[in-house]
């Protein structure tokens, strides 16, 4: 038994499946159960029923599970205490996919110039599966769109009001953010996203009527599907966004301007709030 398969395991519980644990480590699925098994043979029991498609958890491997999770947080403090300097180590960063493109990116930038020997880890999800994931602390903090309610035993940080607004192909239809809404197909973001949620909470408080047509996660696949005229979005623009693509044309909000919170959320018993501090400098600096 080794602290490699027991992170594995967790990450198997977190993820739950095997190829998704594969994915995240970027590791083969083969070599994901080669290391379970292993385990199990170490223990001498059995931590999954394989009788199911995918494997499920026995009440022994969620029990193992729990008491694993405490390992790792003991094992991460250990890392950092016998480490001389105190800017050496490793950030696992959580960030939703729309911010990426924005200060995010710039203060990645800043931070590995500022703390060469601090290793980098970034994942991009929807705003609830970040939460999520910073409560089983797969991650060490997030970047999210601001949450409804309070995340219990953690703190919540505002960095930025980002500016929203229409982007079209150059050709649709309309003049301004409320006629090119009304009169093209409508690109949305994955509903589960907090962003799509609060789009949608303006857009009846507006009474603008849209044609939904497809539902997107990445801002990366919006942009693409607008520049080759397949619809309108509701996107984050401004100075701290990369710029859009050739062809297509932004109409903000007006009367009034329509924002977004972004946040860096870490938990209170992080291991690495050193680090996170640092992190939230840069942010603040960047936006």
């Amino acid at each position: 038994m080794d602290i490699k398969s027991i992170r594995t395991l967790v990450t198997i519980a977190d993820h739950r499946s095997f190829q998704a644990c594969a994915q995240v480590l970027e590791m083969s699925v083969s070599n994901v159960s080669l290391q379970i098994q292993a385990l199990e043979t170490d223990l001498g029991v059995k931590l999954f029923d394989r009788s199911s498609r995918p494997p499920r958890l026995t009440e022994i491997g969620k029990d193992f599970v729990a008491r694993s999770r405490e390992l790792l947080v003991s094992w991460e403090n250990l890392s950092s205490n016998v480490i001389d300097n105190p800017r050496y180590g490793a950030l696992k960063i959580g960030a939703v996919h729309t911010s990426v493109a924005g200060g995010v990116s710039k203060a990645l930038g800043c931070l590995r110039n500022r703390d060469p020997g601090l290793f980098l880890q970034l994942h991009t999800a929807l705003t609830p599966q970040l939460i999520k994931q910073l409560q089983n602390q797969s991650i060490d903090c997030a970047i999210i769109t601001e949450p409804p309610t309070q995340i219990i035993g953690a703190r919540y940080t505002e960095i930025a009001h980002e500016e929203l607004g229409v982007i079209a192909h150059r050709n649709a239809v309309g003049d301004d953010f409320h006629e090119v809404l009304s009169n093209n197909p409508y690109l949305r973001f994955n509903k589960q996203a907090t962003l799509a949620q609060l789009i949608d909470s303006e857009l009846r408080k507006r009474g603008i009527r849209v044609n939904s047509t497809m539902e997107i996660t990445t801002l990366d696949a919006i942009e693409s599907l607008v520049k080759n005229g397949l619809g309108v979005s509701v996107v984050p623009i401004g100075k701290n966004v990369r710029a859009l693509p050739r062809g297509i044309k932004c109409l903000p909000f007006e009367s009034p301007r329509f924002y977004r919170k972004l946040g860096l959320v870490v938990r209170e018993d992080c291991p690495r709030l050193h680090f996170v501090d640092l992190f939230l400098e840069e942010l603040v600096n960047a936006y």
